[in-house]
């Protein structure tokens, strides 16, 4: 068997056939061509282990054959002949990329360890090669298998989704990736678990059906798959998605998107998502598992109420959760403890707490986590509950509270002095001390609710608006009309605190509610405005009309703000005195909220009947 194939090149048919000969002494399979031309069409047809040329020819001469073969087969092996008198085209020659030169004339000895050095390099390079590739598929795998393990070392899902995405980002070298994983009690449908790199949360939908799903995700032997995605047309990319599976059923959805550089995920790409995914499957399964166990044990025997441990627990991983994925929760305290003076009622007292443990557990929603201390003080996390939601959950359910047997079968000298209080991230504080230390704060400030102290309570909203009037001050007529300007424009300038803010314009507000509105016409807030009395208005929002609905019989100008900004309330005169306006305005958020919520139930009363 030979060696390896040369292709001899040579214009002069005597030098094709003396190198040939040479070439068969030594072992060597030998093809001849007589010019560069007739080379190149050869090598386009078959494949040589070295091209031995001549130098001078005419026509194509051996610099410039090197230099065509070289730029379209790198790797190929070419050694030039020619005579003392031509060295420097030679150096030329090499300096083009050829491995080797021989002098006219050579001995068969010189040919062979020539070619011979040549192969054996070649060799060598080949096995570095493949040793360095198979050193780097080992350490991929060694890679891959340390961030697999790393999966496993957090038991709760928000810290699993997010070492899963990162690690399929670099194995796919993808620049985006968000998952969505099984929500607890509800079957098929998944929630937002995480988002990274060039990815926007708030555009991302927060759960997913299964009409939802891509239609791939139907398919349980079908692991990864690549679509298009985005809006529209033009802003439609490829993105490679993932499906983890746990038993058959579906535990998560992974989509990977913006591979670096601008390229399409590949076959190699899948394999590796696949690869990582198995791994993750069995993690998420875990945390999942984790999480249902925790839910079952968050109820204590004597109690009712979740471990403060298992509490502290789940509040550090809402807060990791939150951060990664830019949403808001909140923290809610009641307090249930009657302040029972004699031991005699201890039984009852006893008694007493664990129907009002049980009453609370019911009035919260299924994925709200509540711990009950020795204190007879509730404390719930709200996930995914911004603080105009915590607001509307606190007062119905001390409404509730207040209204329900529970309440009204106690004796009155016996019943609590009922307090409570919400705080929320990261408005009120961005680390879990901060948070509960905020919440305590709250509770405590209760005792002293300015809306109980003022009567507000025992008030309907017209009433406890000439309450605060009459608790005001007389200030300068345009004070008024520059305060609602500022709290106004605050919705351009904090547009993602979601929350809602009532104007009454009357008679005093009302131009400069105009002029705002001319500047907020290209305005998406998450604030809702809504605009109560006077005349109709109608703007347009986003490009979106709207109409600002019309409320007779407003008792004066007023201005409420209620949700993650912060707290105001401004109650106005409407008609000025001599030395200016009587307003009155603050920023205590027990006054606003119980203002918000006079109002409400107000539209409530005013509300057509449904035909």
């Amino acid at each position: 068997m030979a060696k390896a194939r040369i292709l001899a090149v040579d214009d002069q048919r005597y030098f094709r056939e003396l190198i040939a000969g040479l070439l068969a002494e030594i072992g060597y399979e030998a093809q001849s061509a007589a010019s560069g031309e007739e080379a190149l069409d050869a090598l386009e047809t078959g494949a040589f282990d070295i091209v031995l040329t001549d130098l001078v020819m005419p026509g194509m001469d051996g610099c410039e054959l090197v230099q065509r073969i070289k730029a379209t087969r790198p790797e190929q092996e070419v050694v030039v002949v020619t005579g003392v008198v031509d060295v420097r085209s030679a150096v030329e020659a090499m300096r083009l990329g050829a491995a080797d030169y021989l002098l006219k004339p050579f001995e068969a000895d010189t040919l062979r360890a020539s070619l011979d050095g040549i192969l054996e390099a070649r060799r060598l390079r080949f096995e570095h090669a493949r040793l360095q590739e198979e050193n780097l598929q080992y350490l991929g795998e060694r890679s891959l298998f340390e961030r697999a393990i790393g999966f496993f070392s957090a038991q709760e899902i928000a810290p699993t989704c997010e070492r899963l995405v990162e690690g399929l980002c670099i194995e796919t070298q993808a620049e985006g990736g968000v998952i969505w994983v099984a929500e607890e009690g509800t079957p098929g449908r998944l929630a937002l678990g995480c988002a990274r790199g060039l990815v926007r949360v708030d555009a991302e939908p927060e759960s997913l059906t299964q009409a939802e799903l891509p239609p791939q995700c139907s398919d349980p032997k079908l692991r990864s798959f690549t679509q298009a995605w985005g809006r529209g047309a033009a802003g439609a990319r490829q993105a490679l998605f993932l499906s983890l599976r746990r038993d058959g059923e579906l535990i998560a959805l992974a989509r990977l998107s913006d591979k670096v550089g601008g390229g399409a995920f590949d076959a190699v790409d899948q394999s590796c998502a696949e690869k990582l995914g198995q791994f993750g499957e069995l993690a998420l399964a875990t945390a999942l598992r984790i999480r249902r166990l925790a839910r079952q044990a968050q109820r204590e025997p004597a109690s009712g109420g979740g471990a403060r441990e298992r509490f502290e627990e789940a509040l550090r991983s809402e807060l990791d959760r939150s951060r990664r994925s830019g949403r808001r929760f909140s923290l809610l305290a009641f307090s249930l403890m009657p302040p029972f003076a004699h031991a005699r009622h201890e039984d009852a007292d006893a008694a007493w707490r664990e129907r009002a443990v049980a009453w609370l557990r019911a009035a919260l929603r299924t994925g709200d986590f509540v711990s009950f201390d020795a204190d007879g003080v509730a404390c719930a996390l709200l996930p995914e509950t911004d603080a105009l939601g915590a607001s509307v959950l606190r007062q119905r359910i001390r409404r509730e509270l207040l209204t329900s047997d529970l309440w009204l079968q106690l004796e009155p000298e016996r019943r609590p002095e009922l307090r409570s209080a919400a705080v929320g991230y990261p408005q009120d504080g961005n680390q879990p001390e901060l948070l509960e230390s905020a919440l305590r704060e709250a509770l405590e400030r209760d005792r002293s609710n300015p809306a109980r102290v003022l009567g507000l309570e025992r008030c309907d909203l017209s009433e406890s608006l000439s309450i605060l009037l009459d608790e005001g001050e007389t200030e300068r007529t345009e004070l008024a009309p520059e305060l609602l300007r500022f709290v106004l424009r605050e919705l351009a300038r904090r547009p993602k605190d979601a929350g809602v803010l009532y104007v009454a314009p009357g008679a005093l507000l009302d131009a400069a509610l105009d002029e705002v509105l001319e500047e907020l016409l290209p305005l998406q807030a998450a604030t809702e405005l809504v605009i109560l009395g006077g005349r109709e208005r109608s703007w347009k929002s986003g490009g979106t009309p709207l109409r600002a609905p019309a409320l007779p019989q407003v008792p004066q100008p007023f201005l409420l703000r209620l949700g993650d900004a912060p707290a105001y309330a401004l109650v106005a005169a409407d008609s000025a005195e001599r030395d200016g306006t009587r307003f009155f305005h603050t920023g205590d958020r027990s006054i606003v909220e119980h203002l918000v919520f006079q109002l409400q139930d107000e539209l409530a009363r005013r509300a057509p009947e449904p035909a």
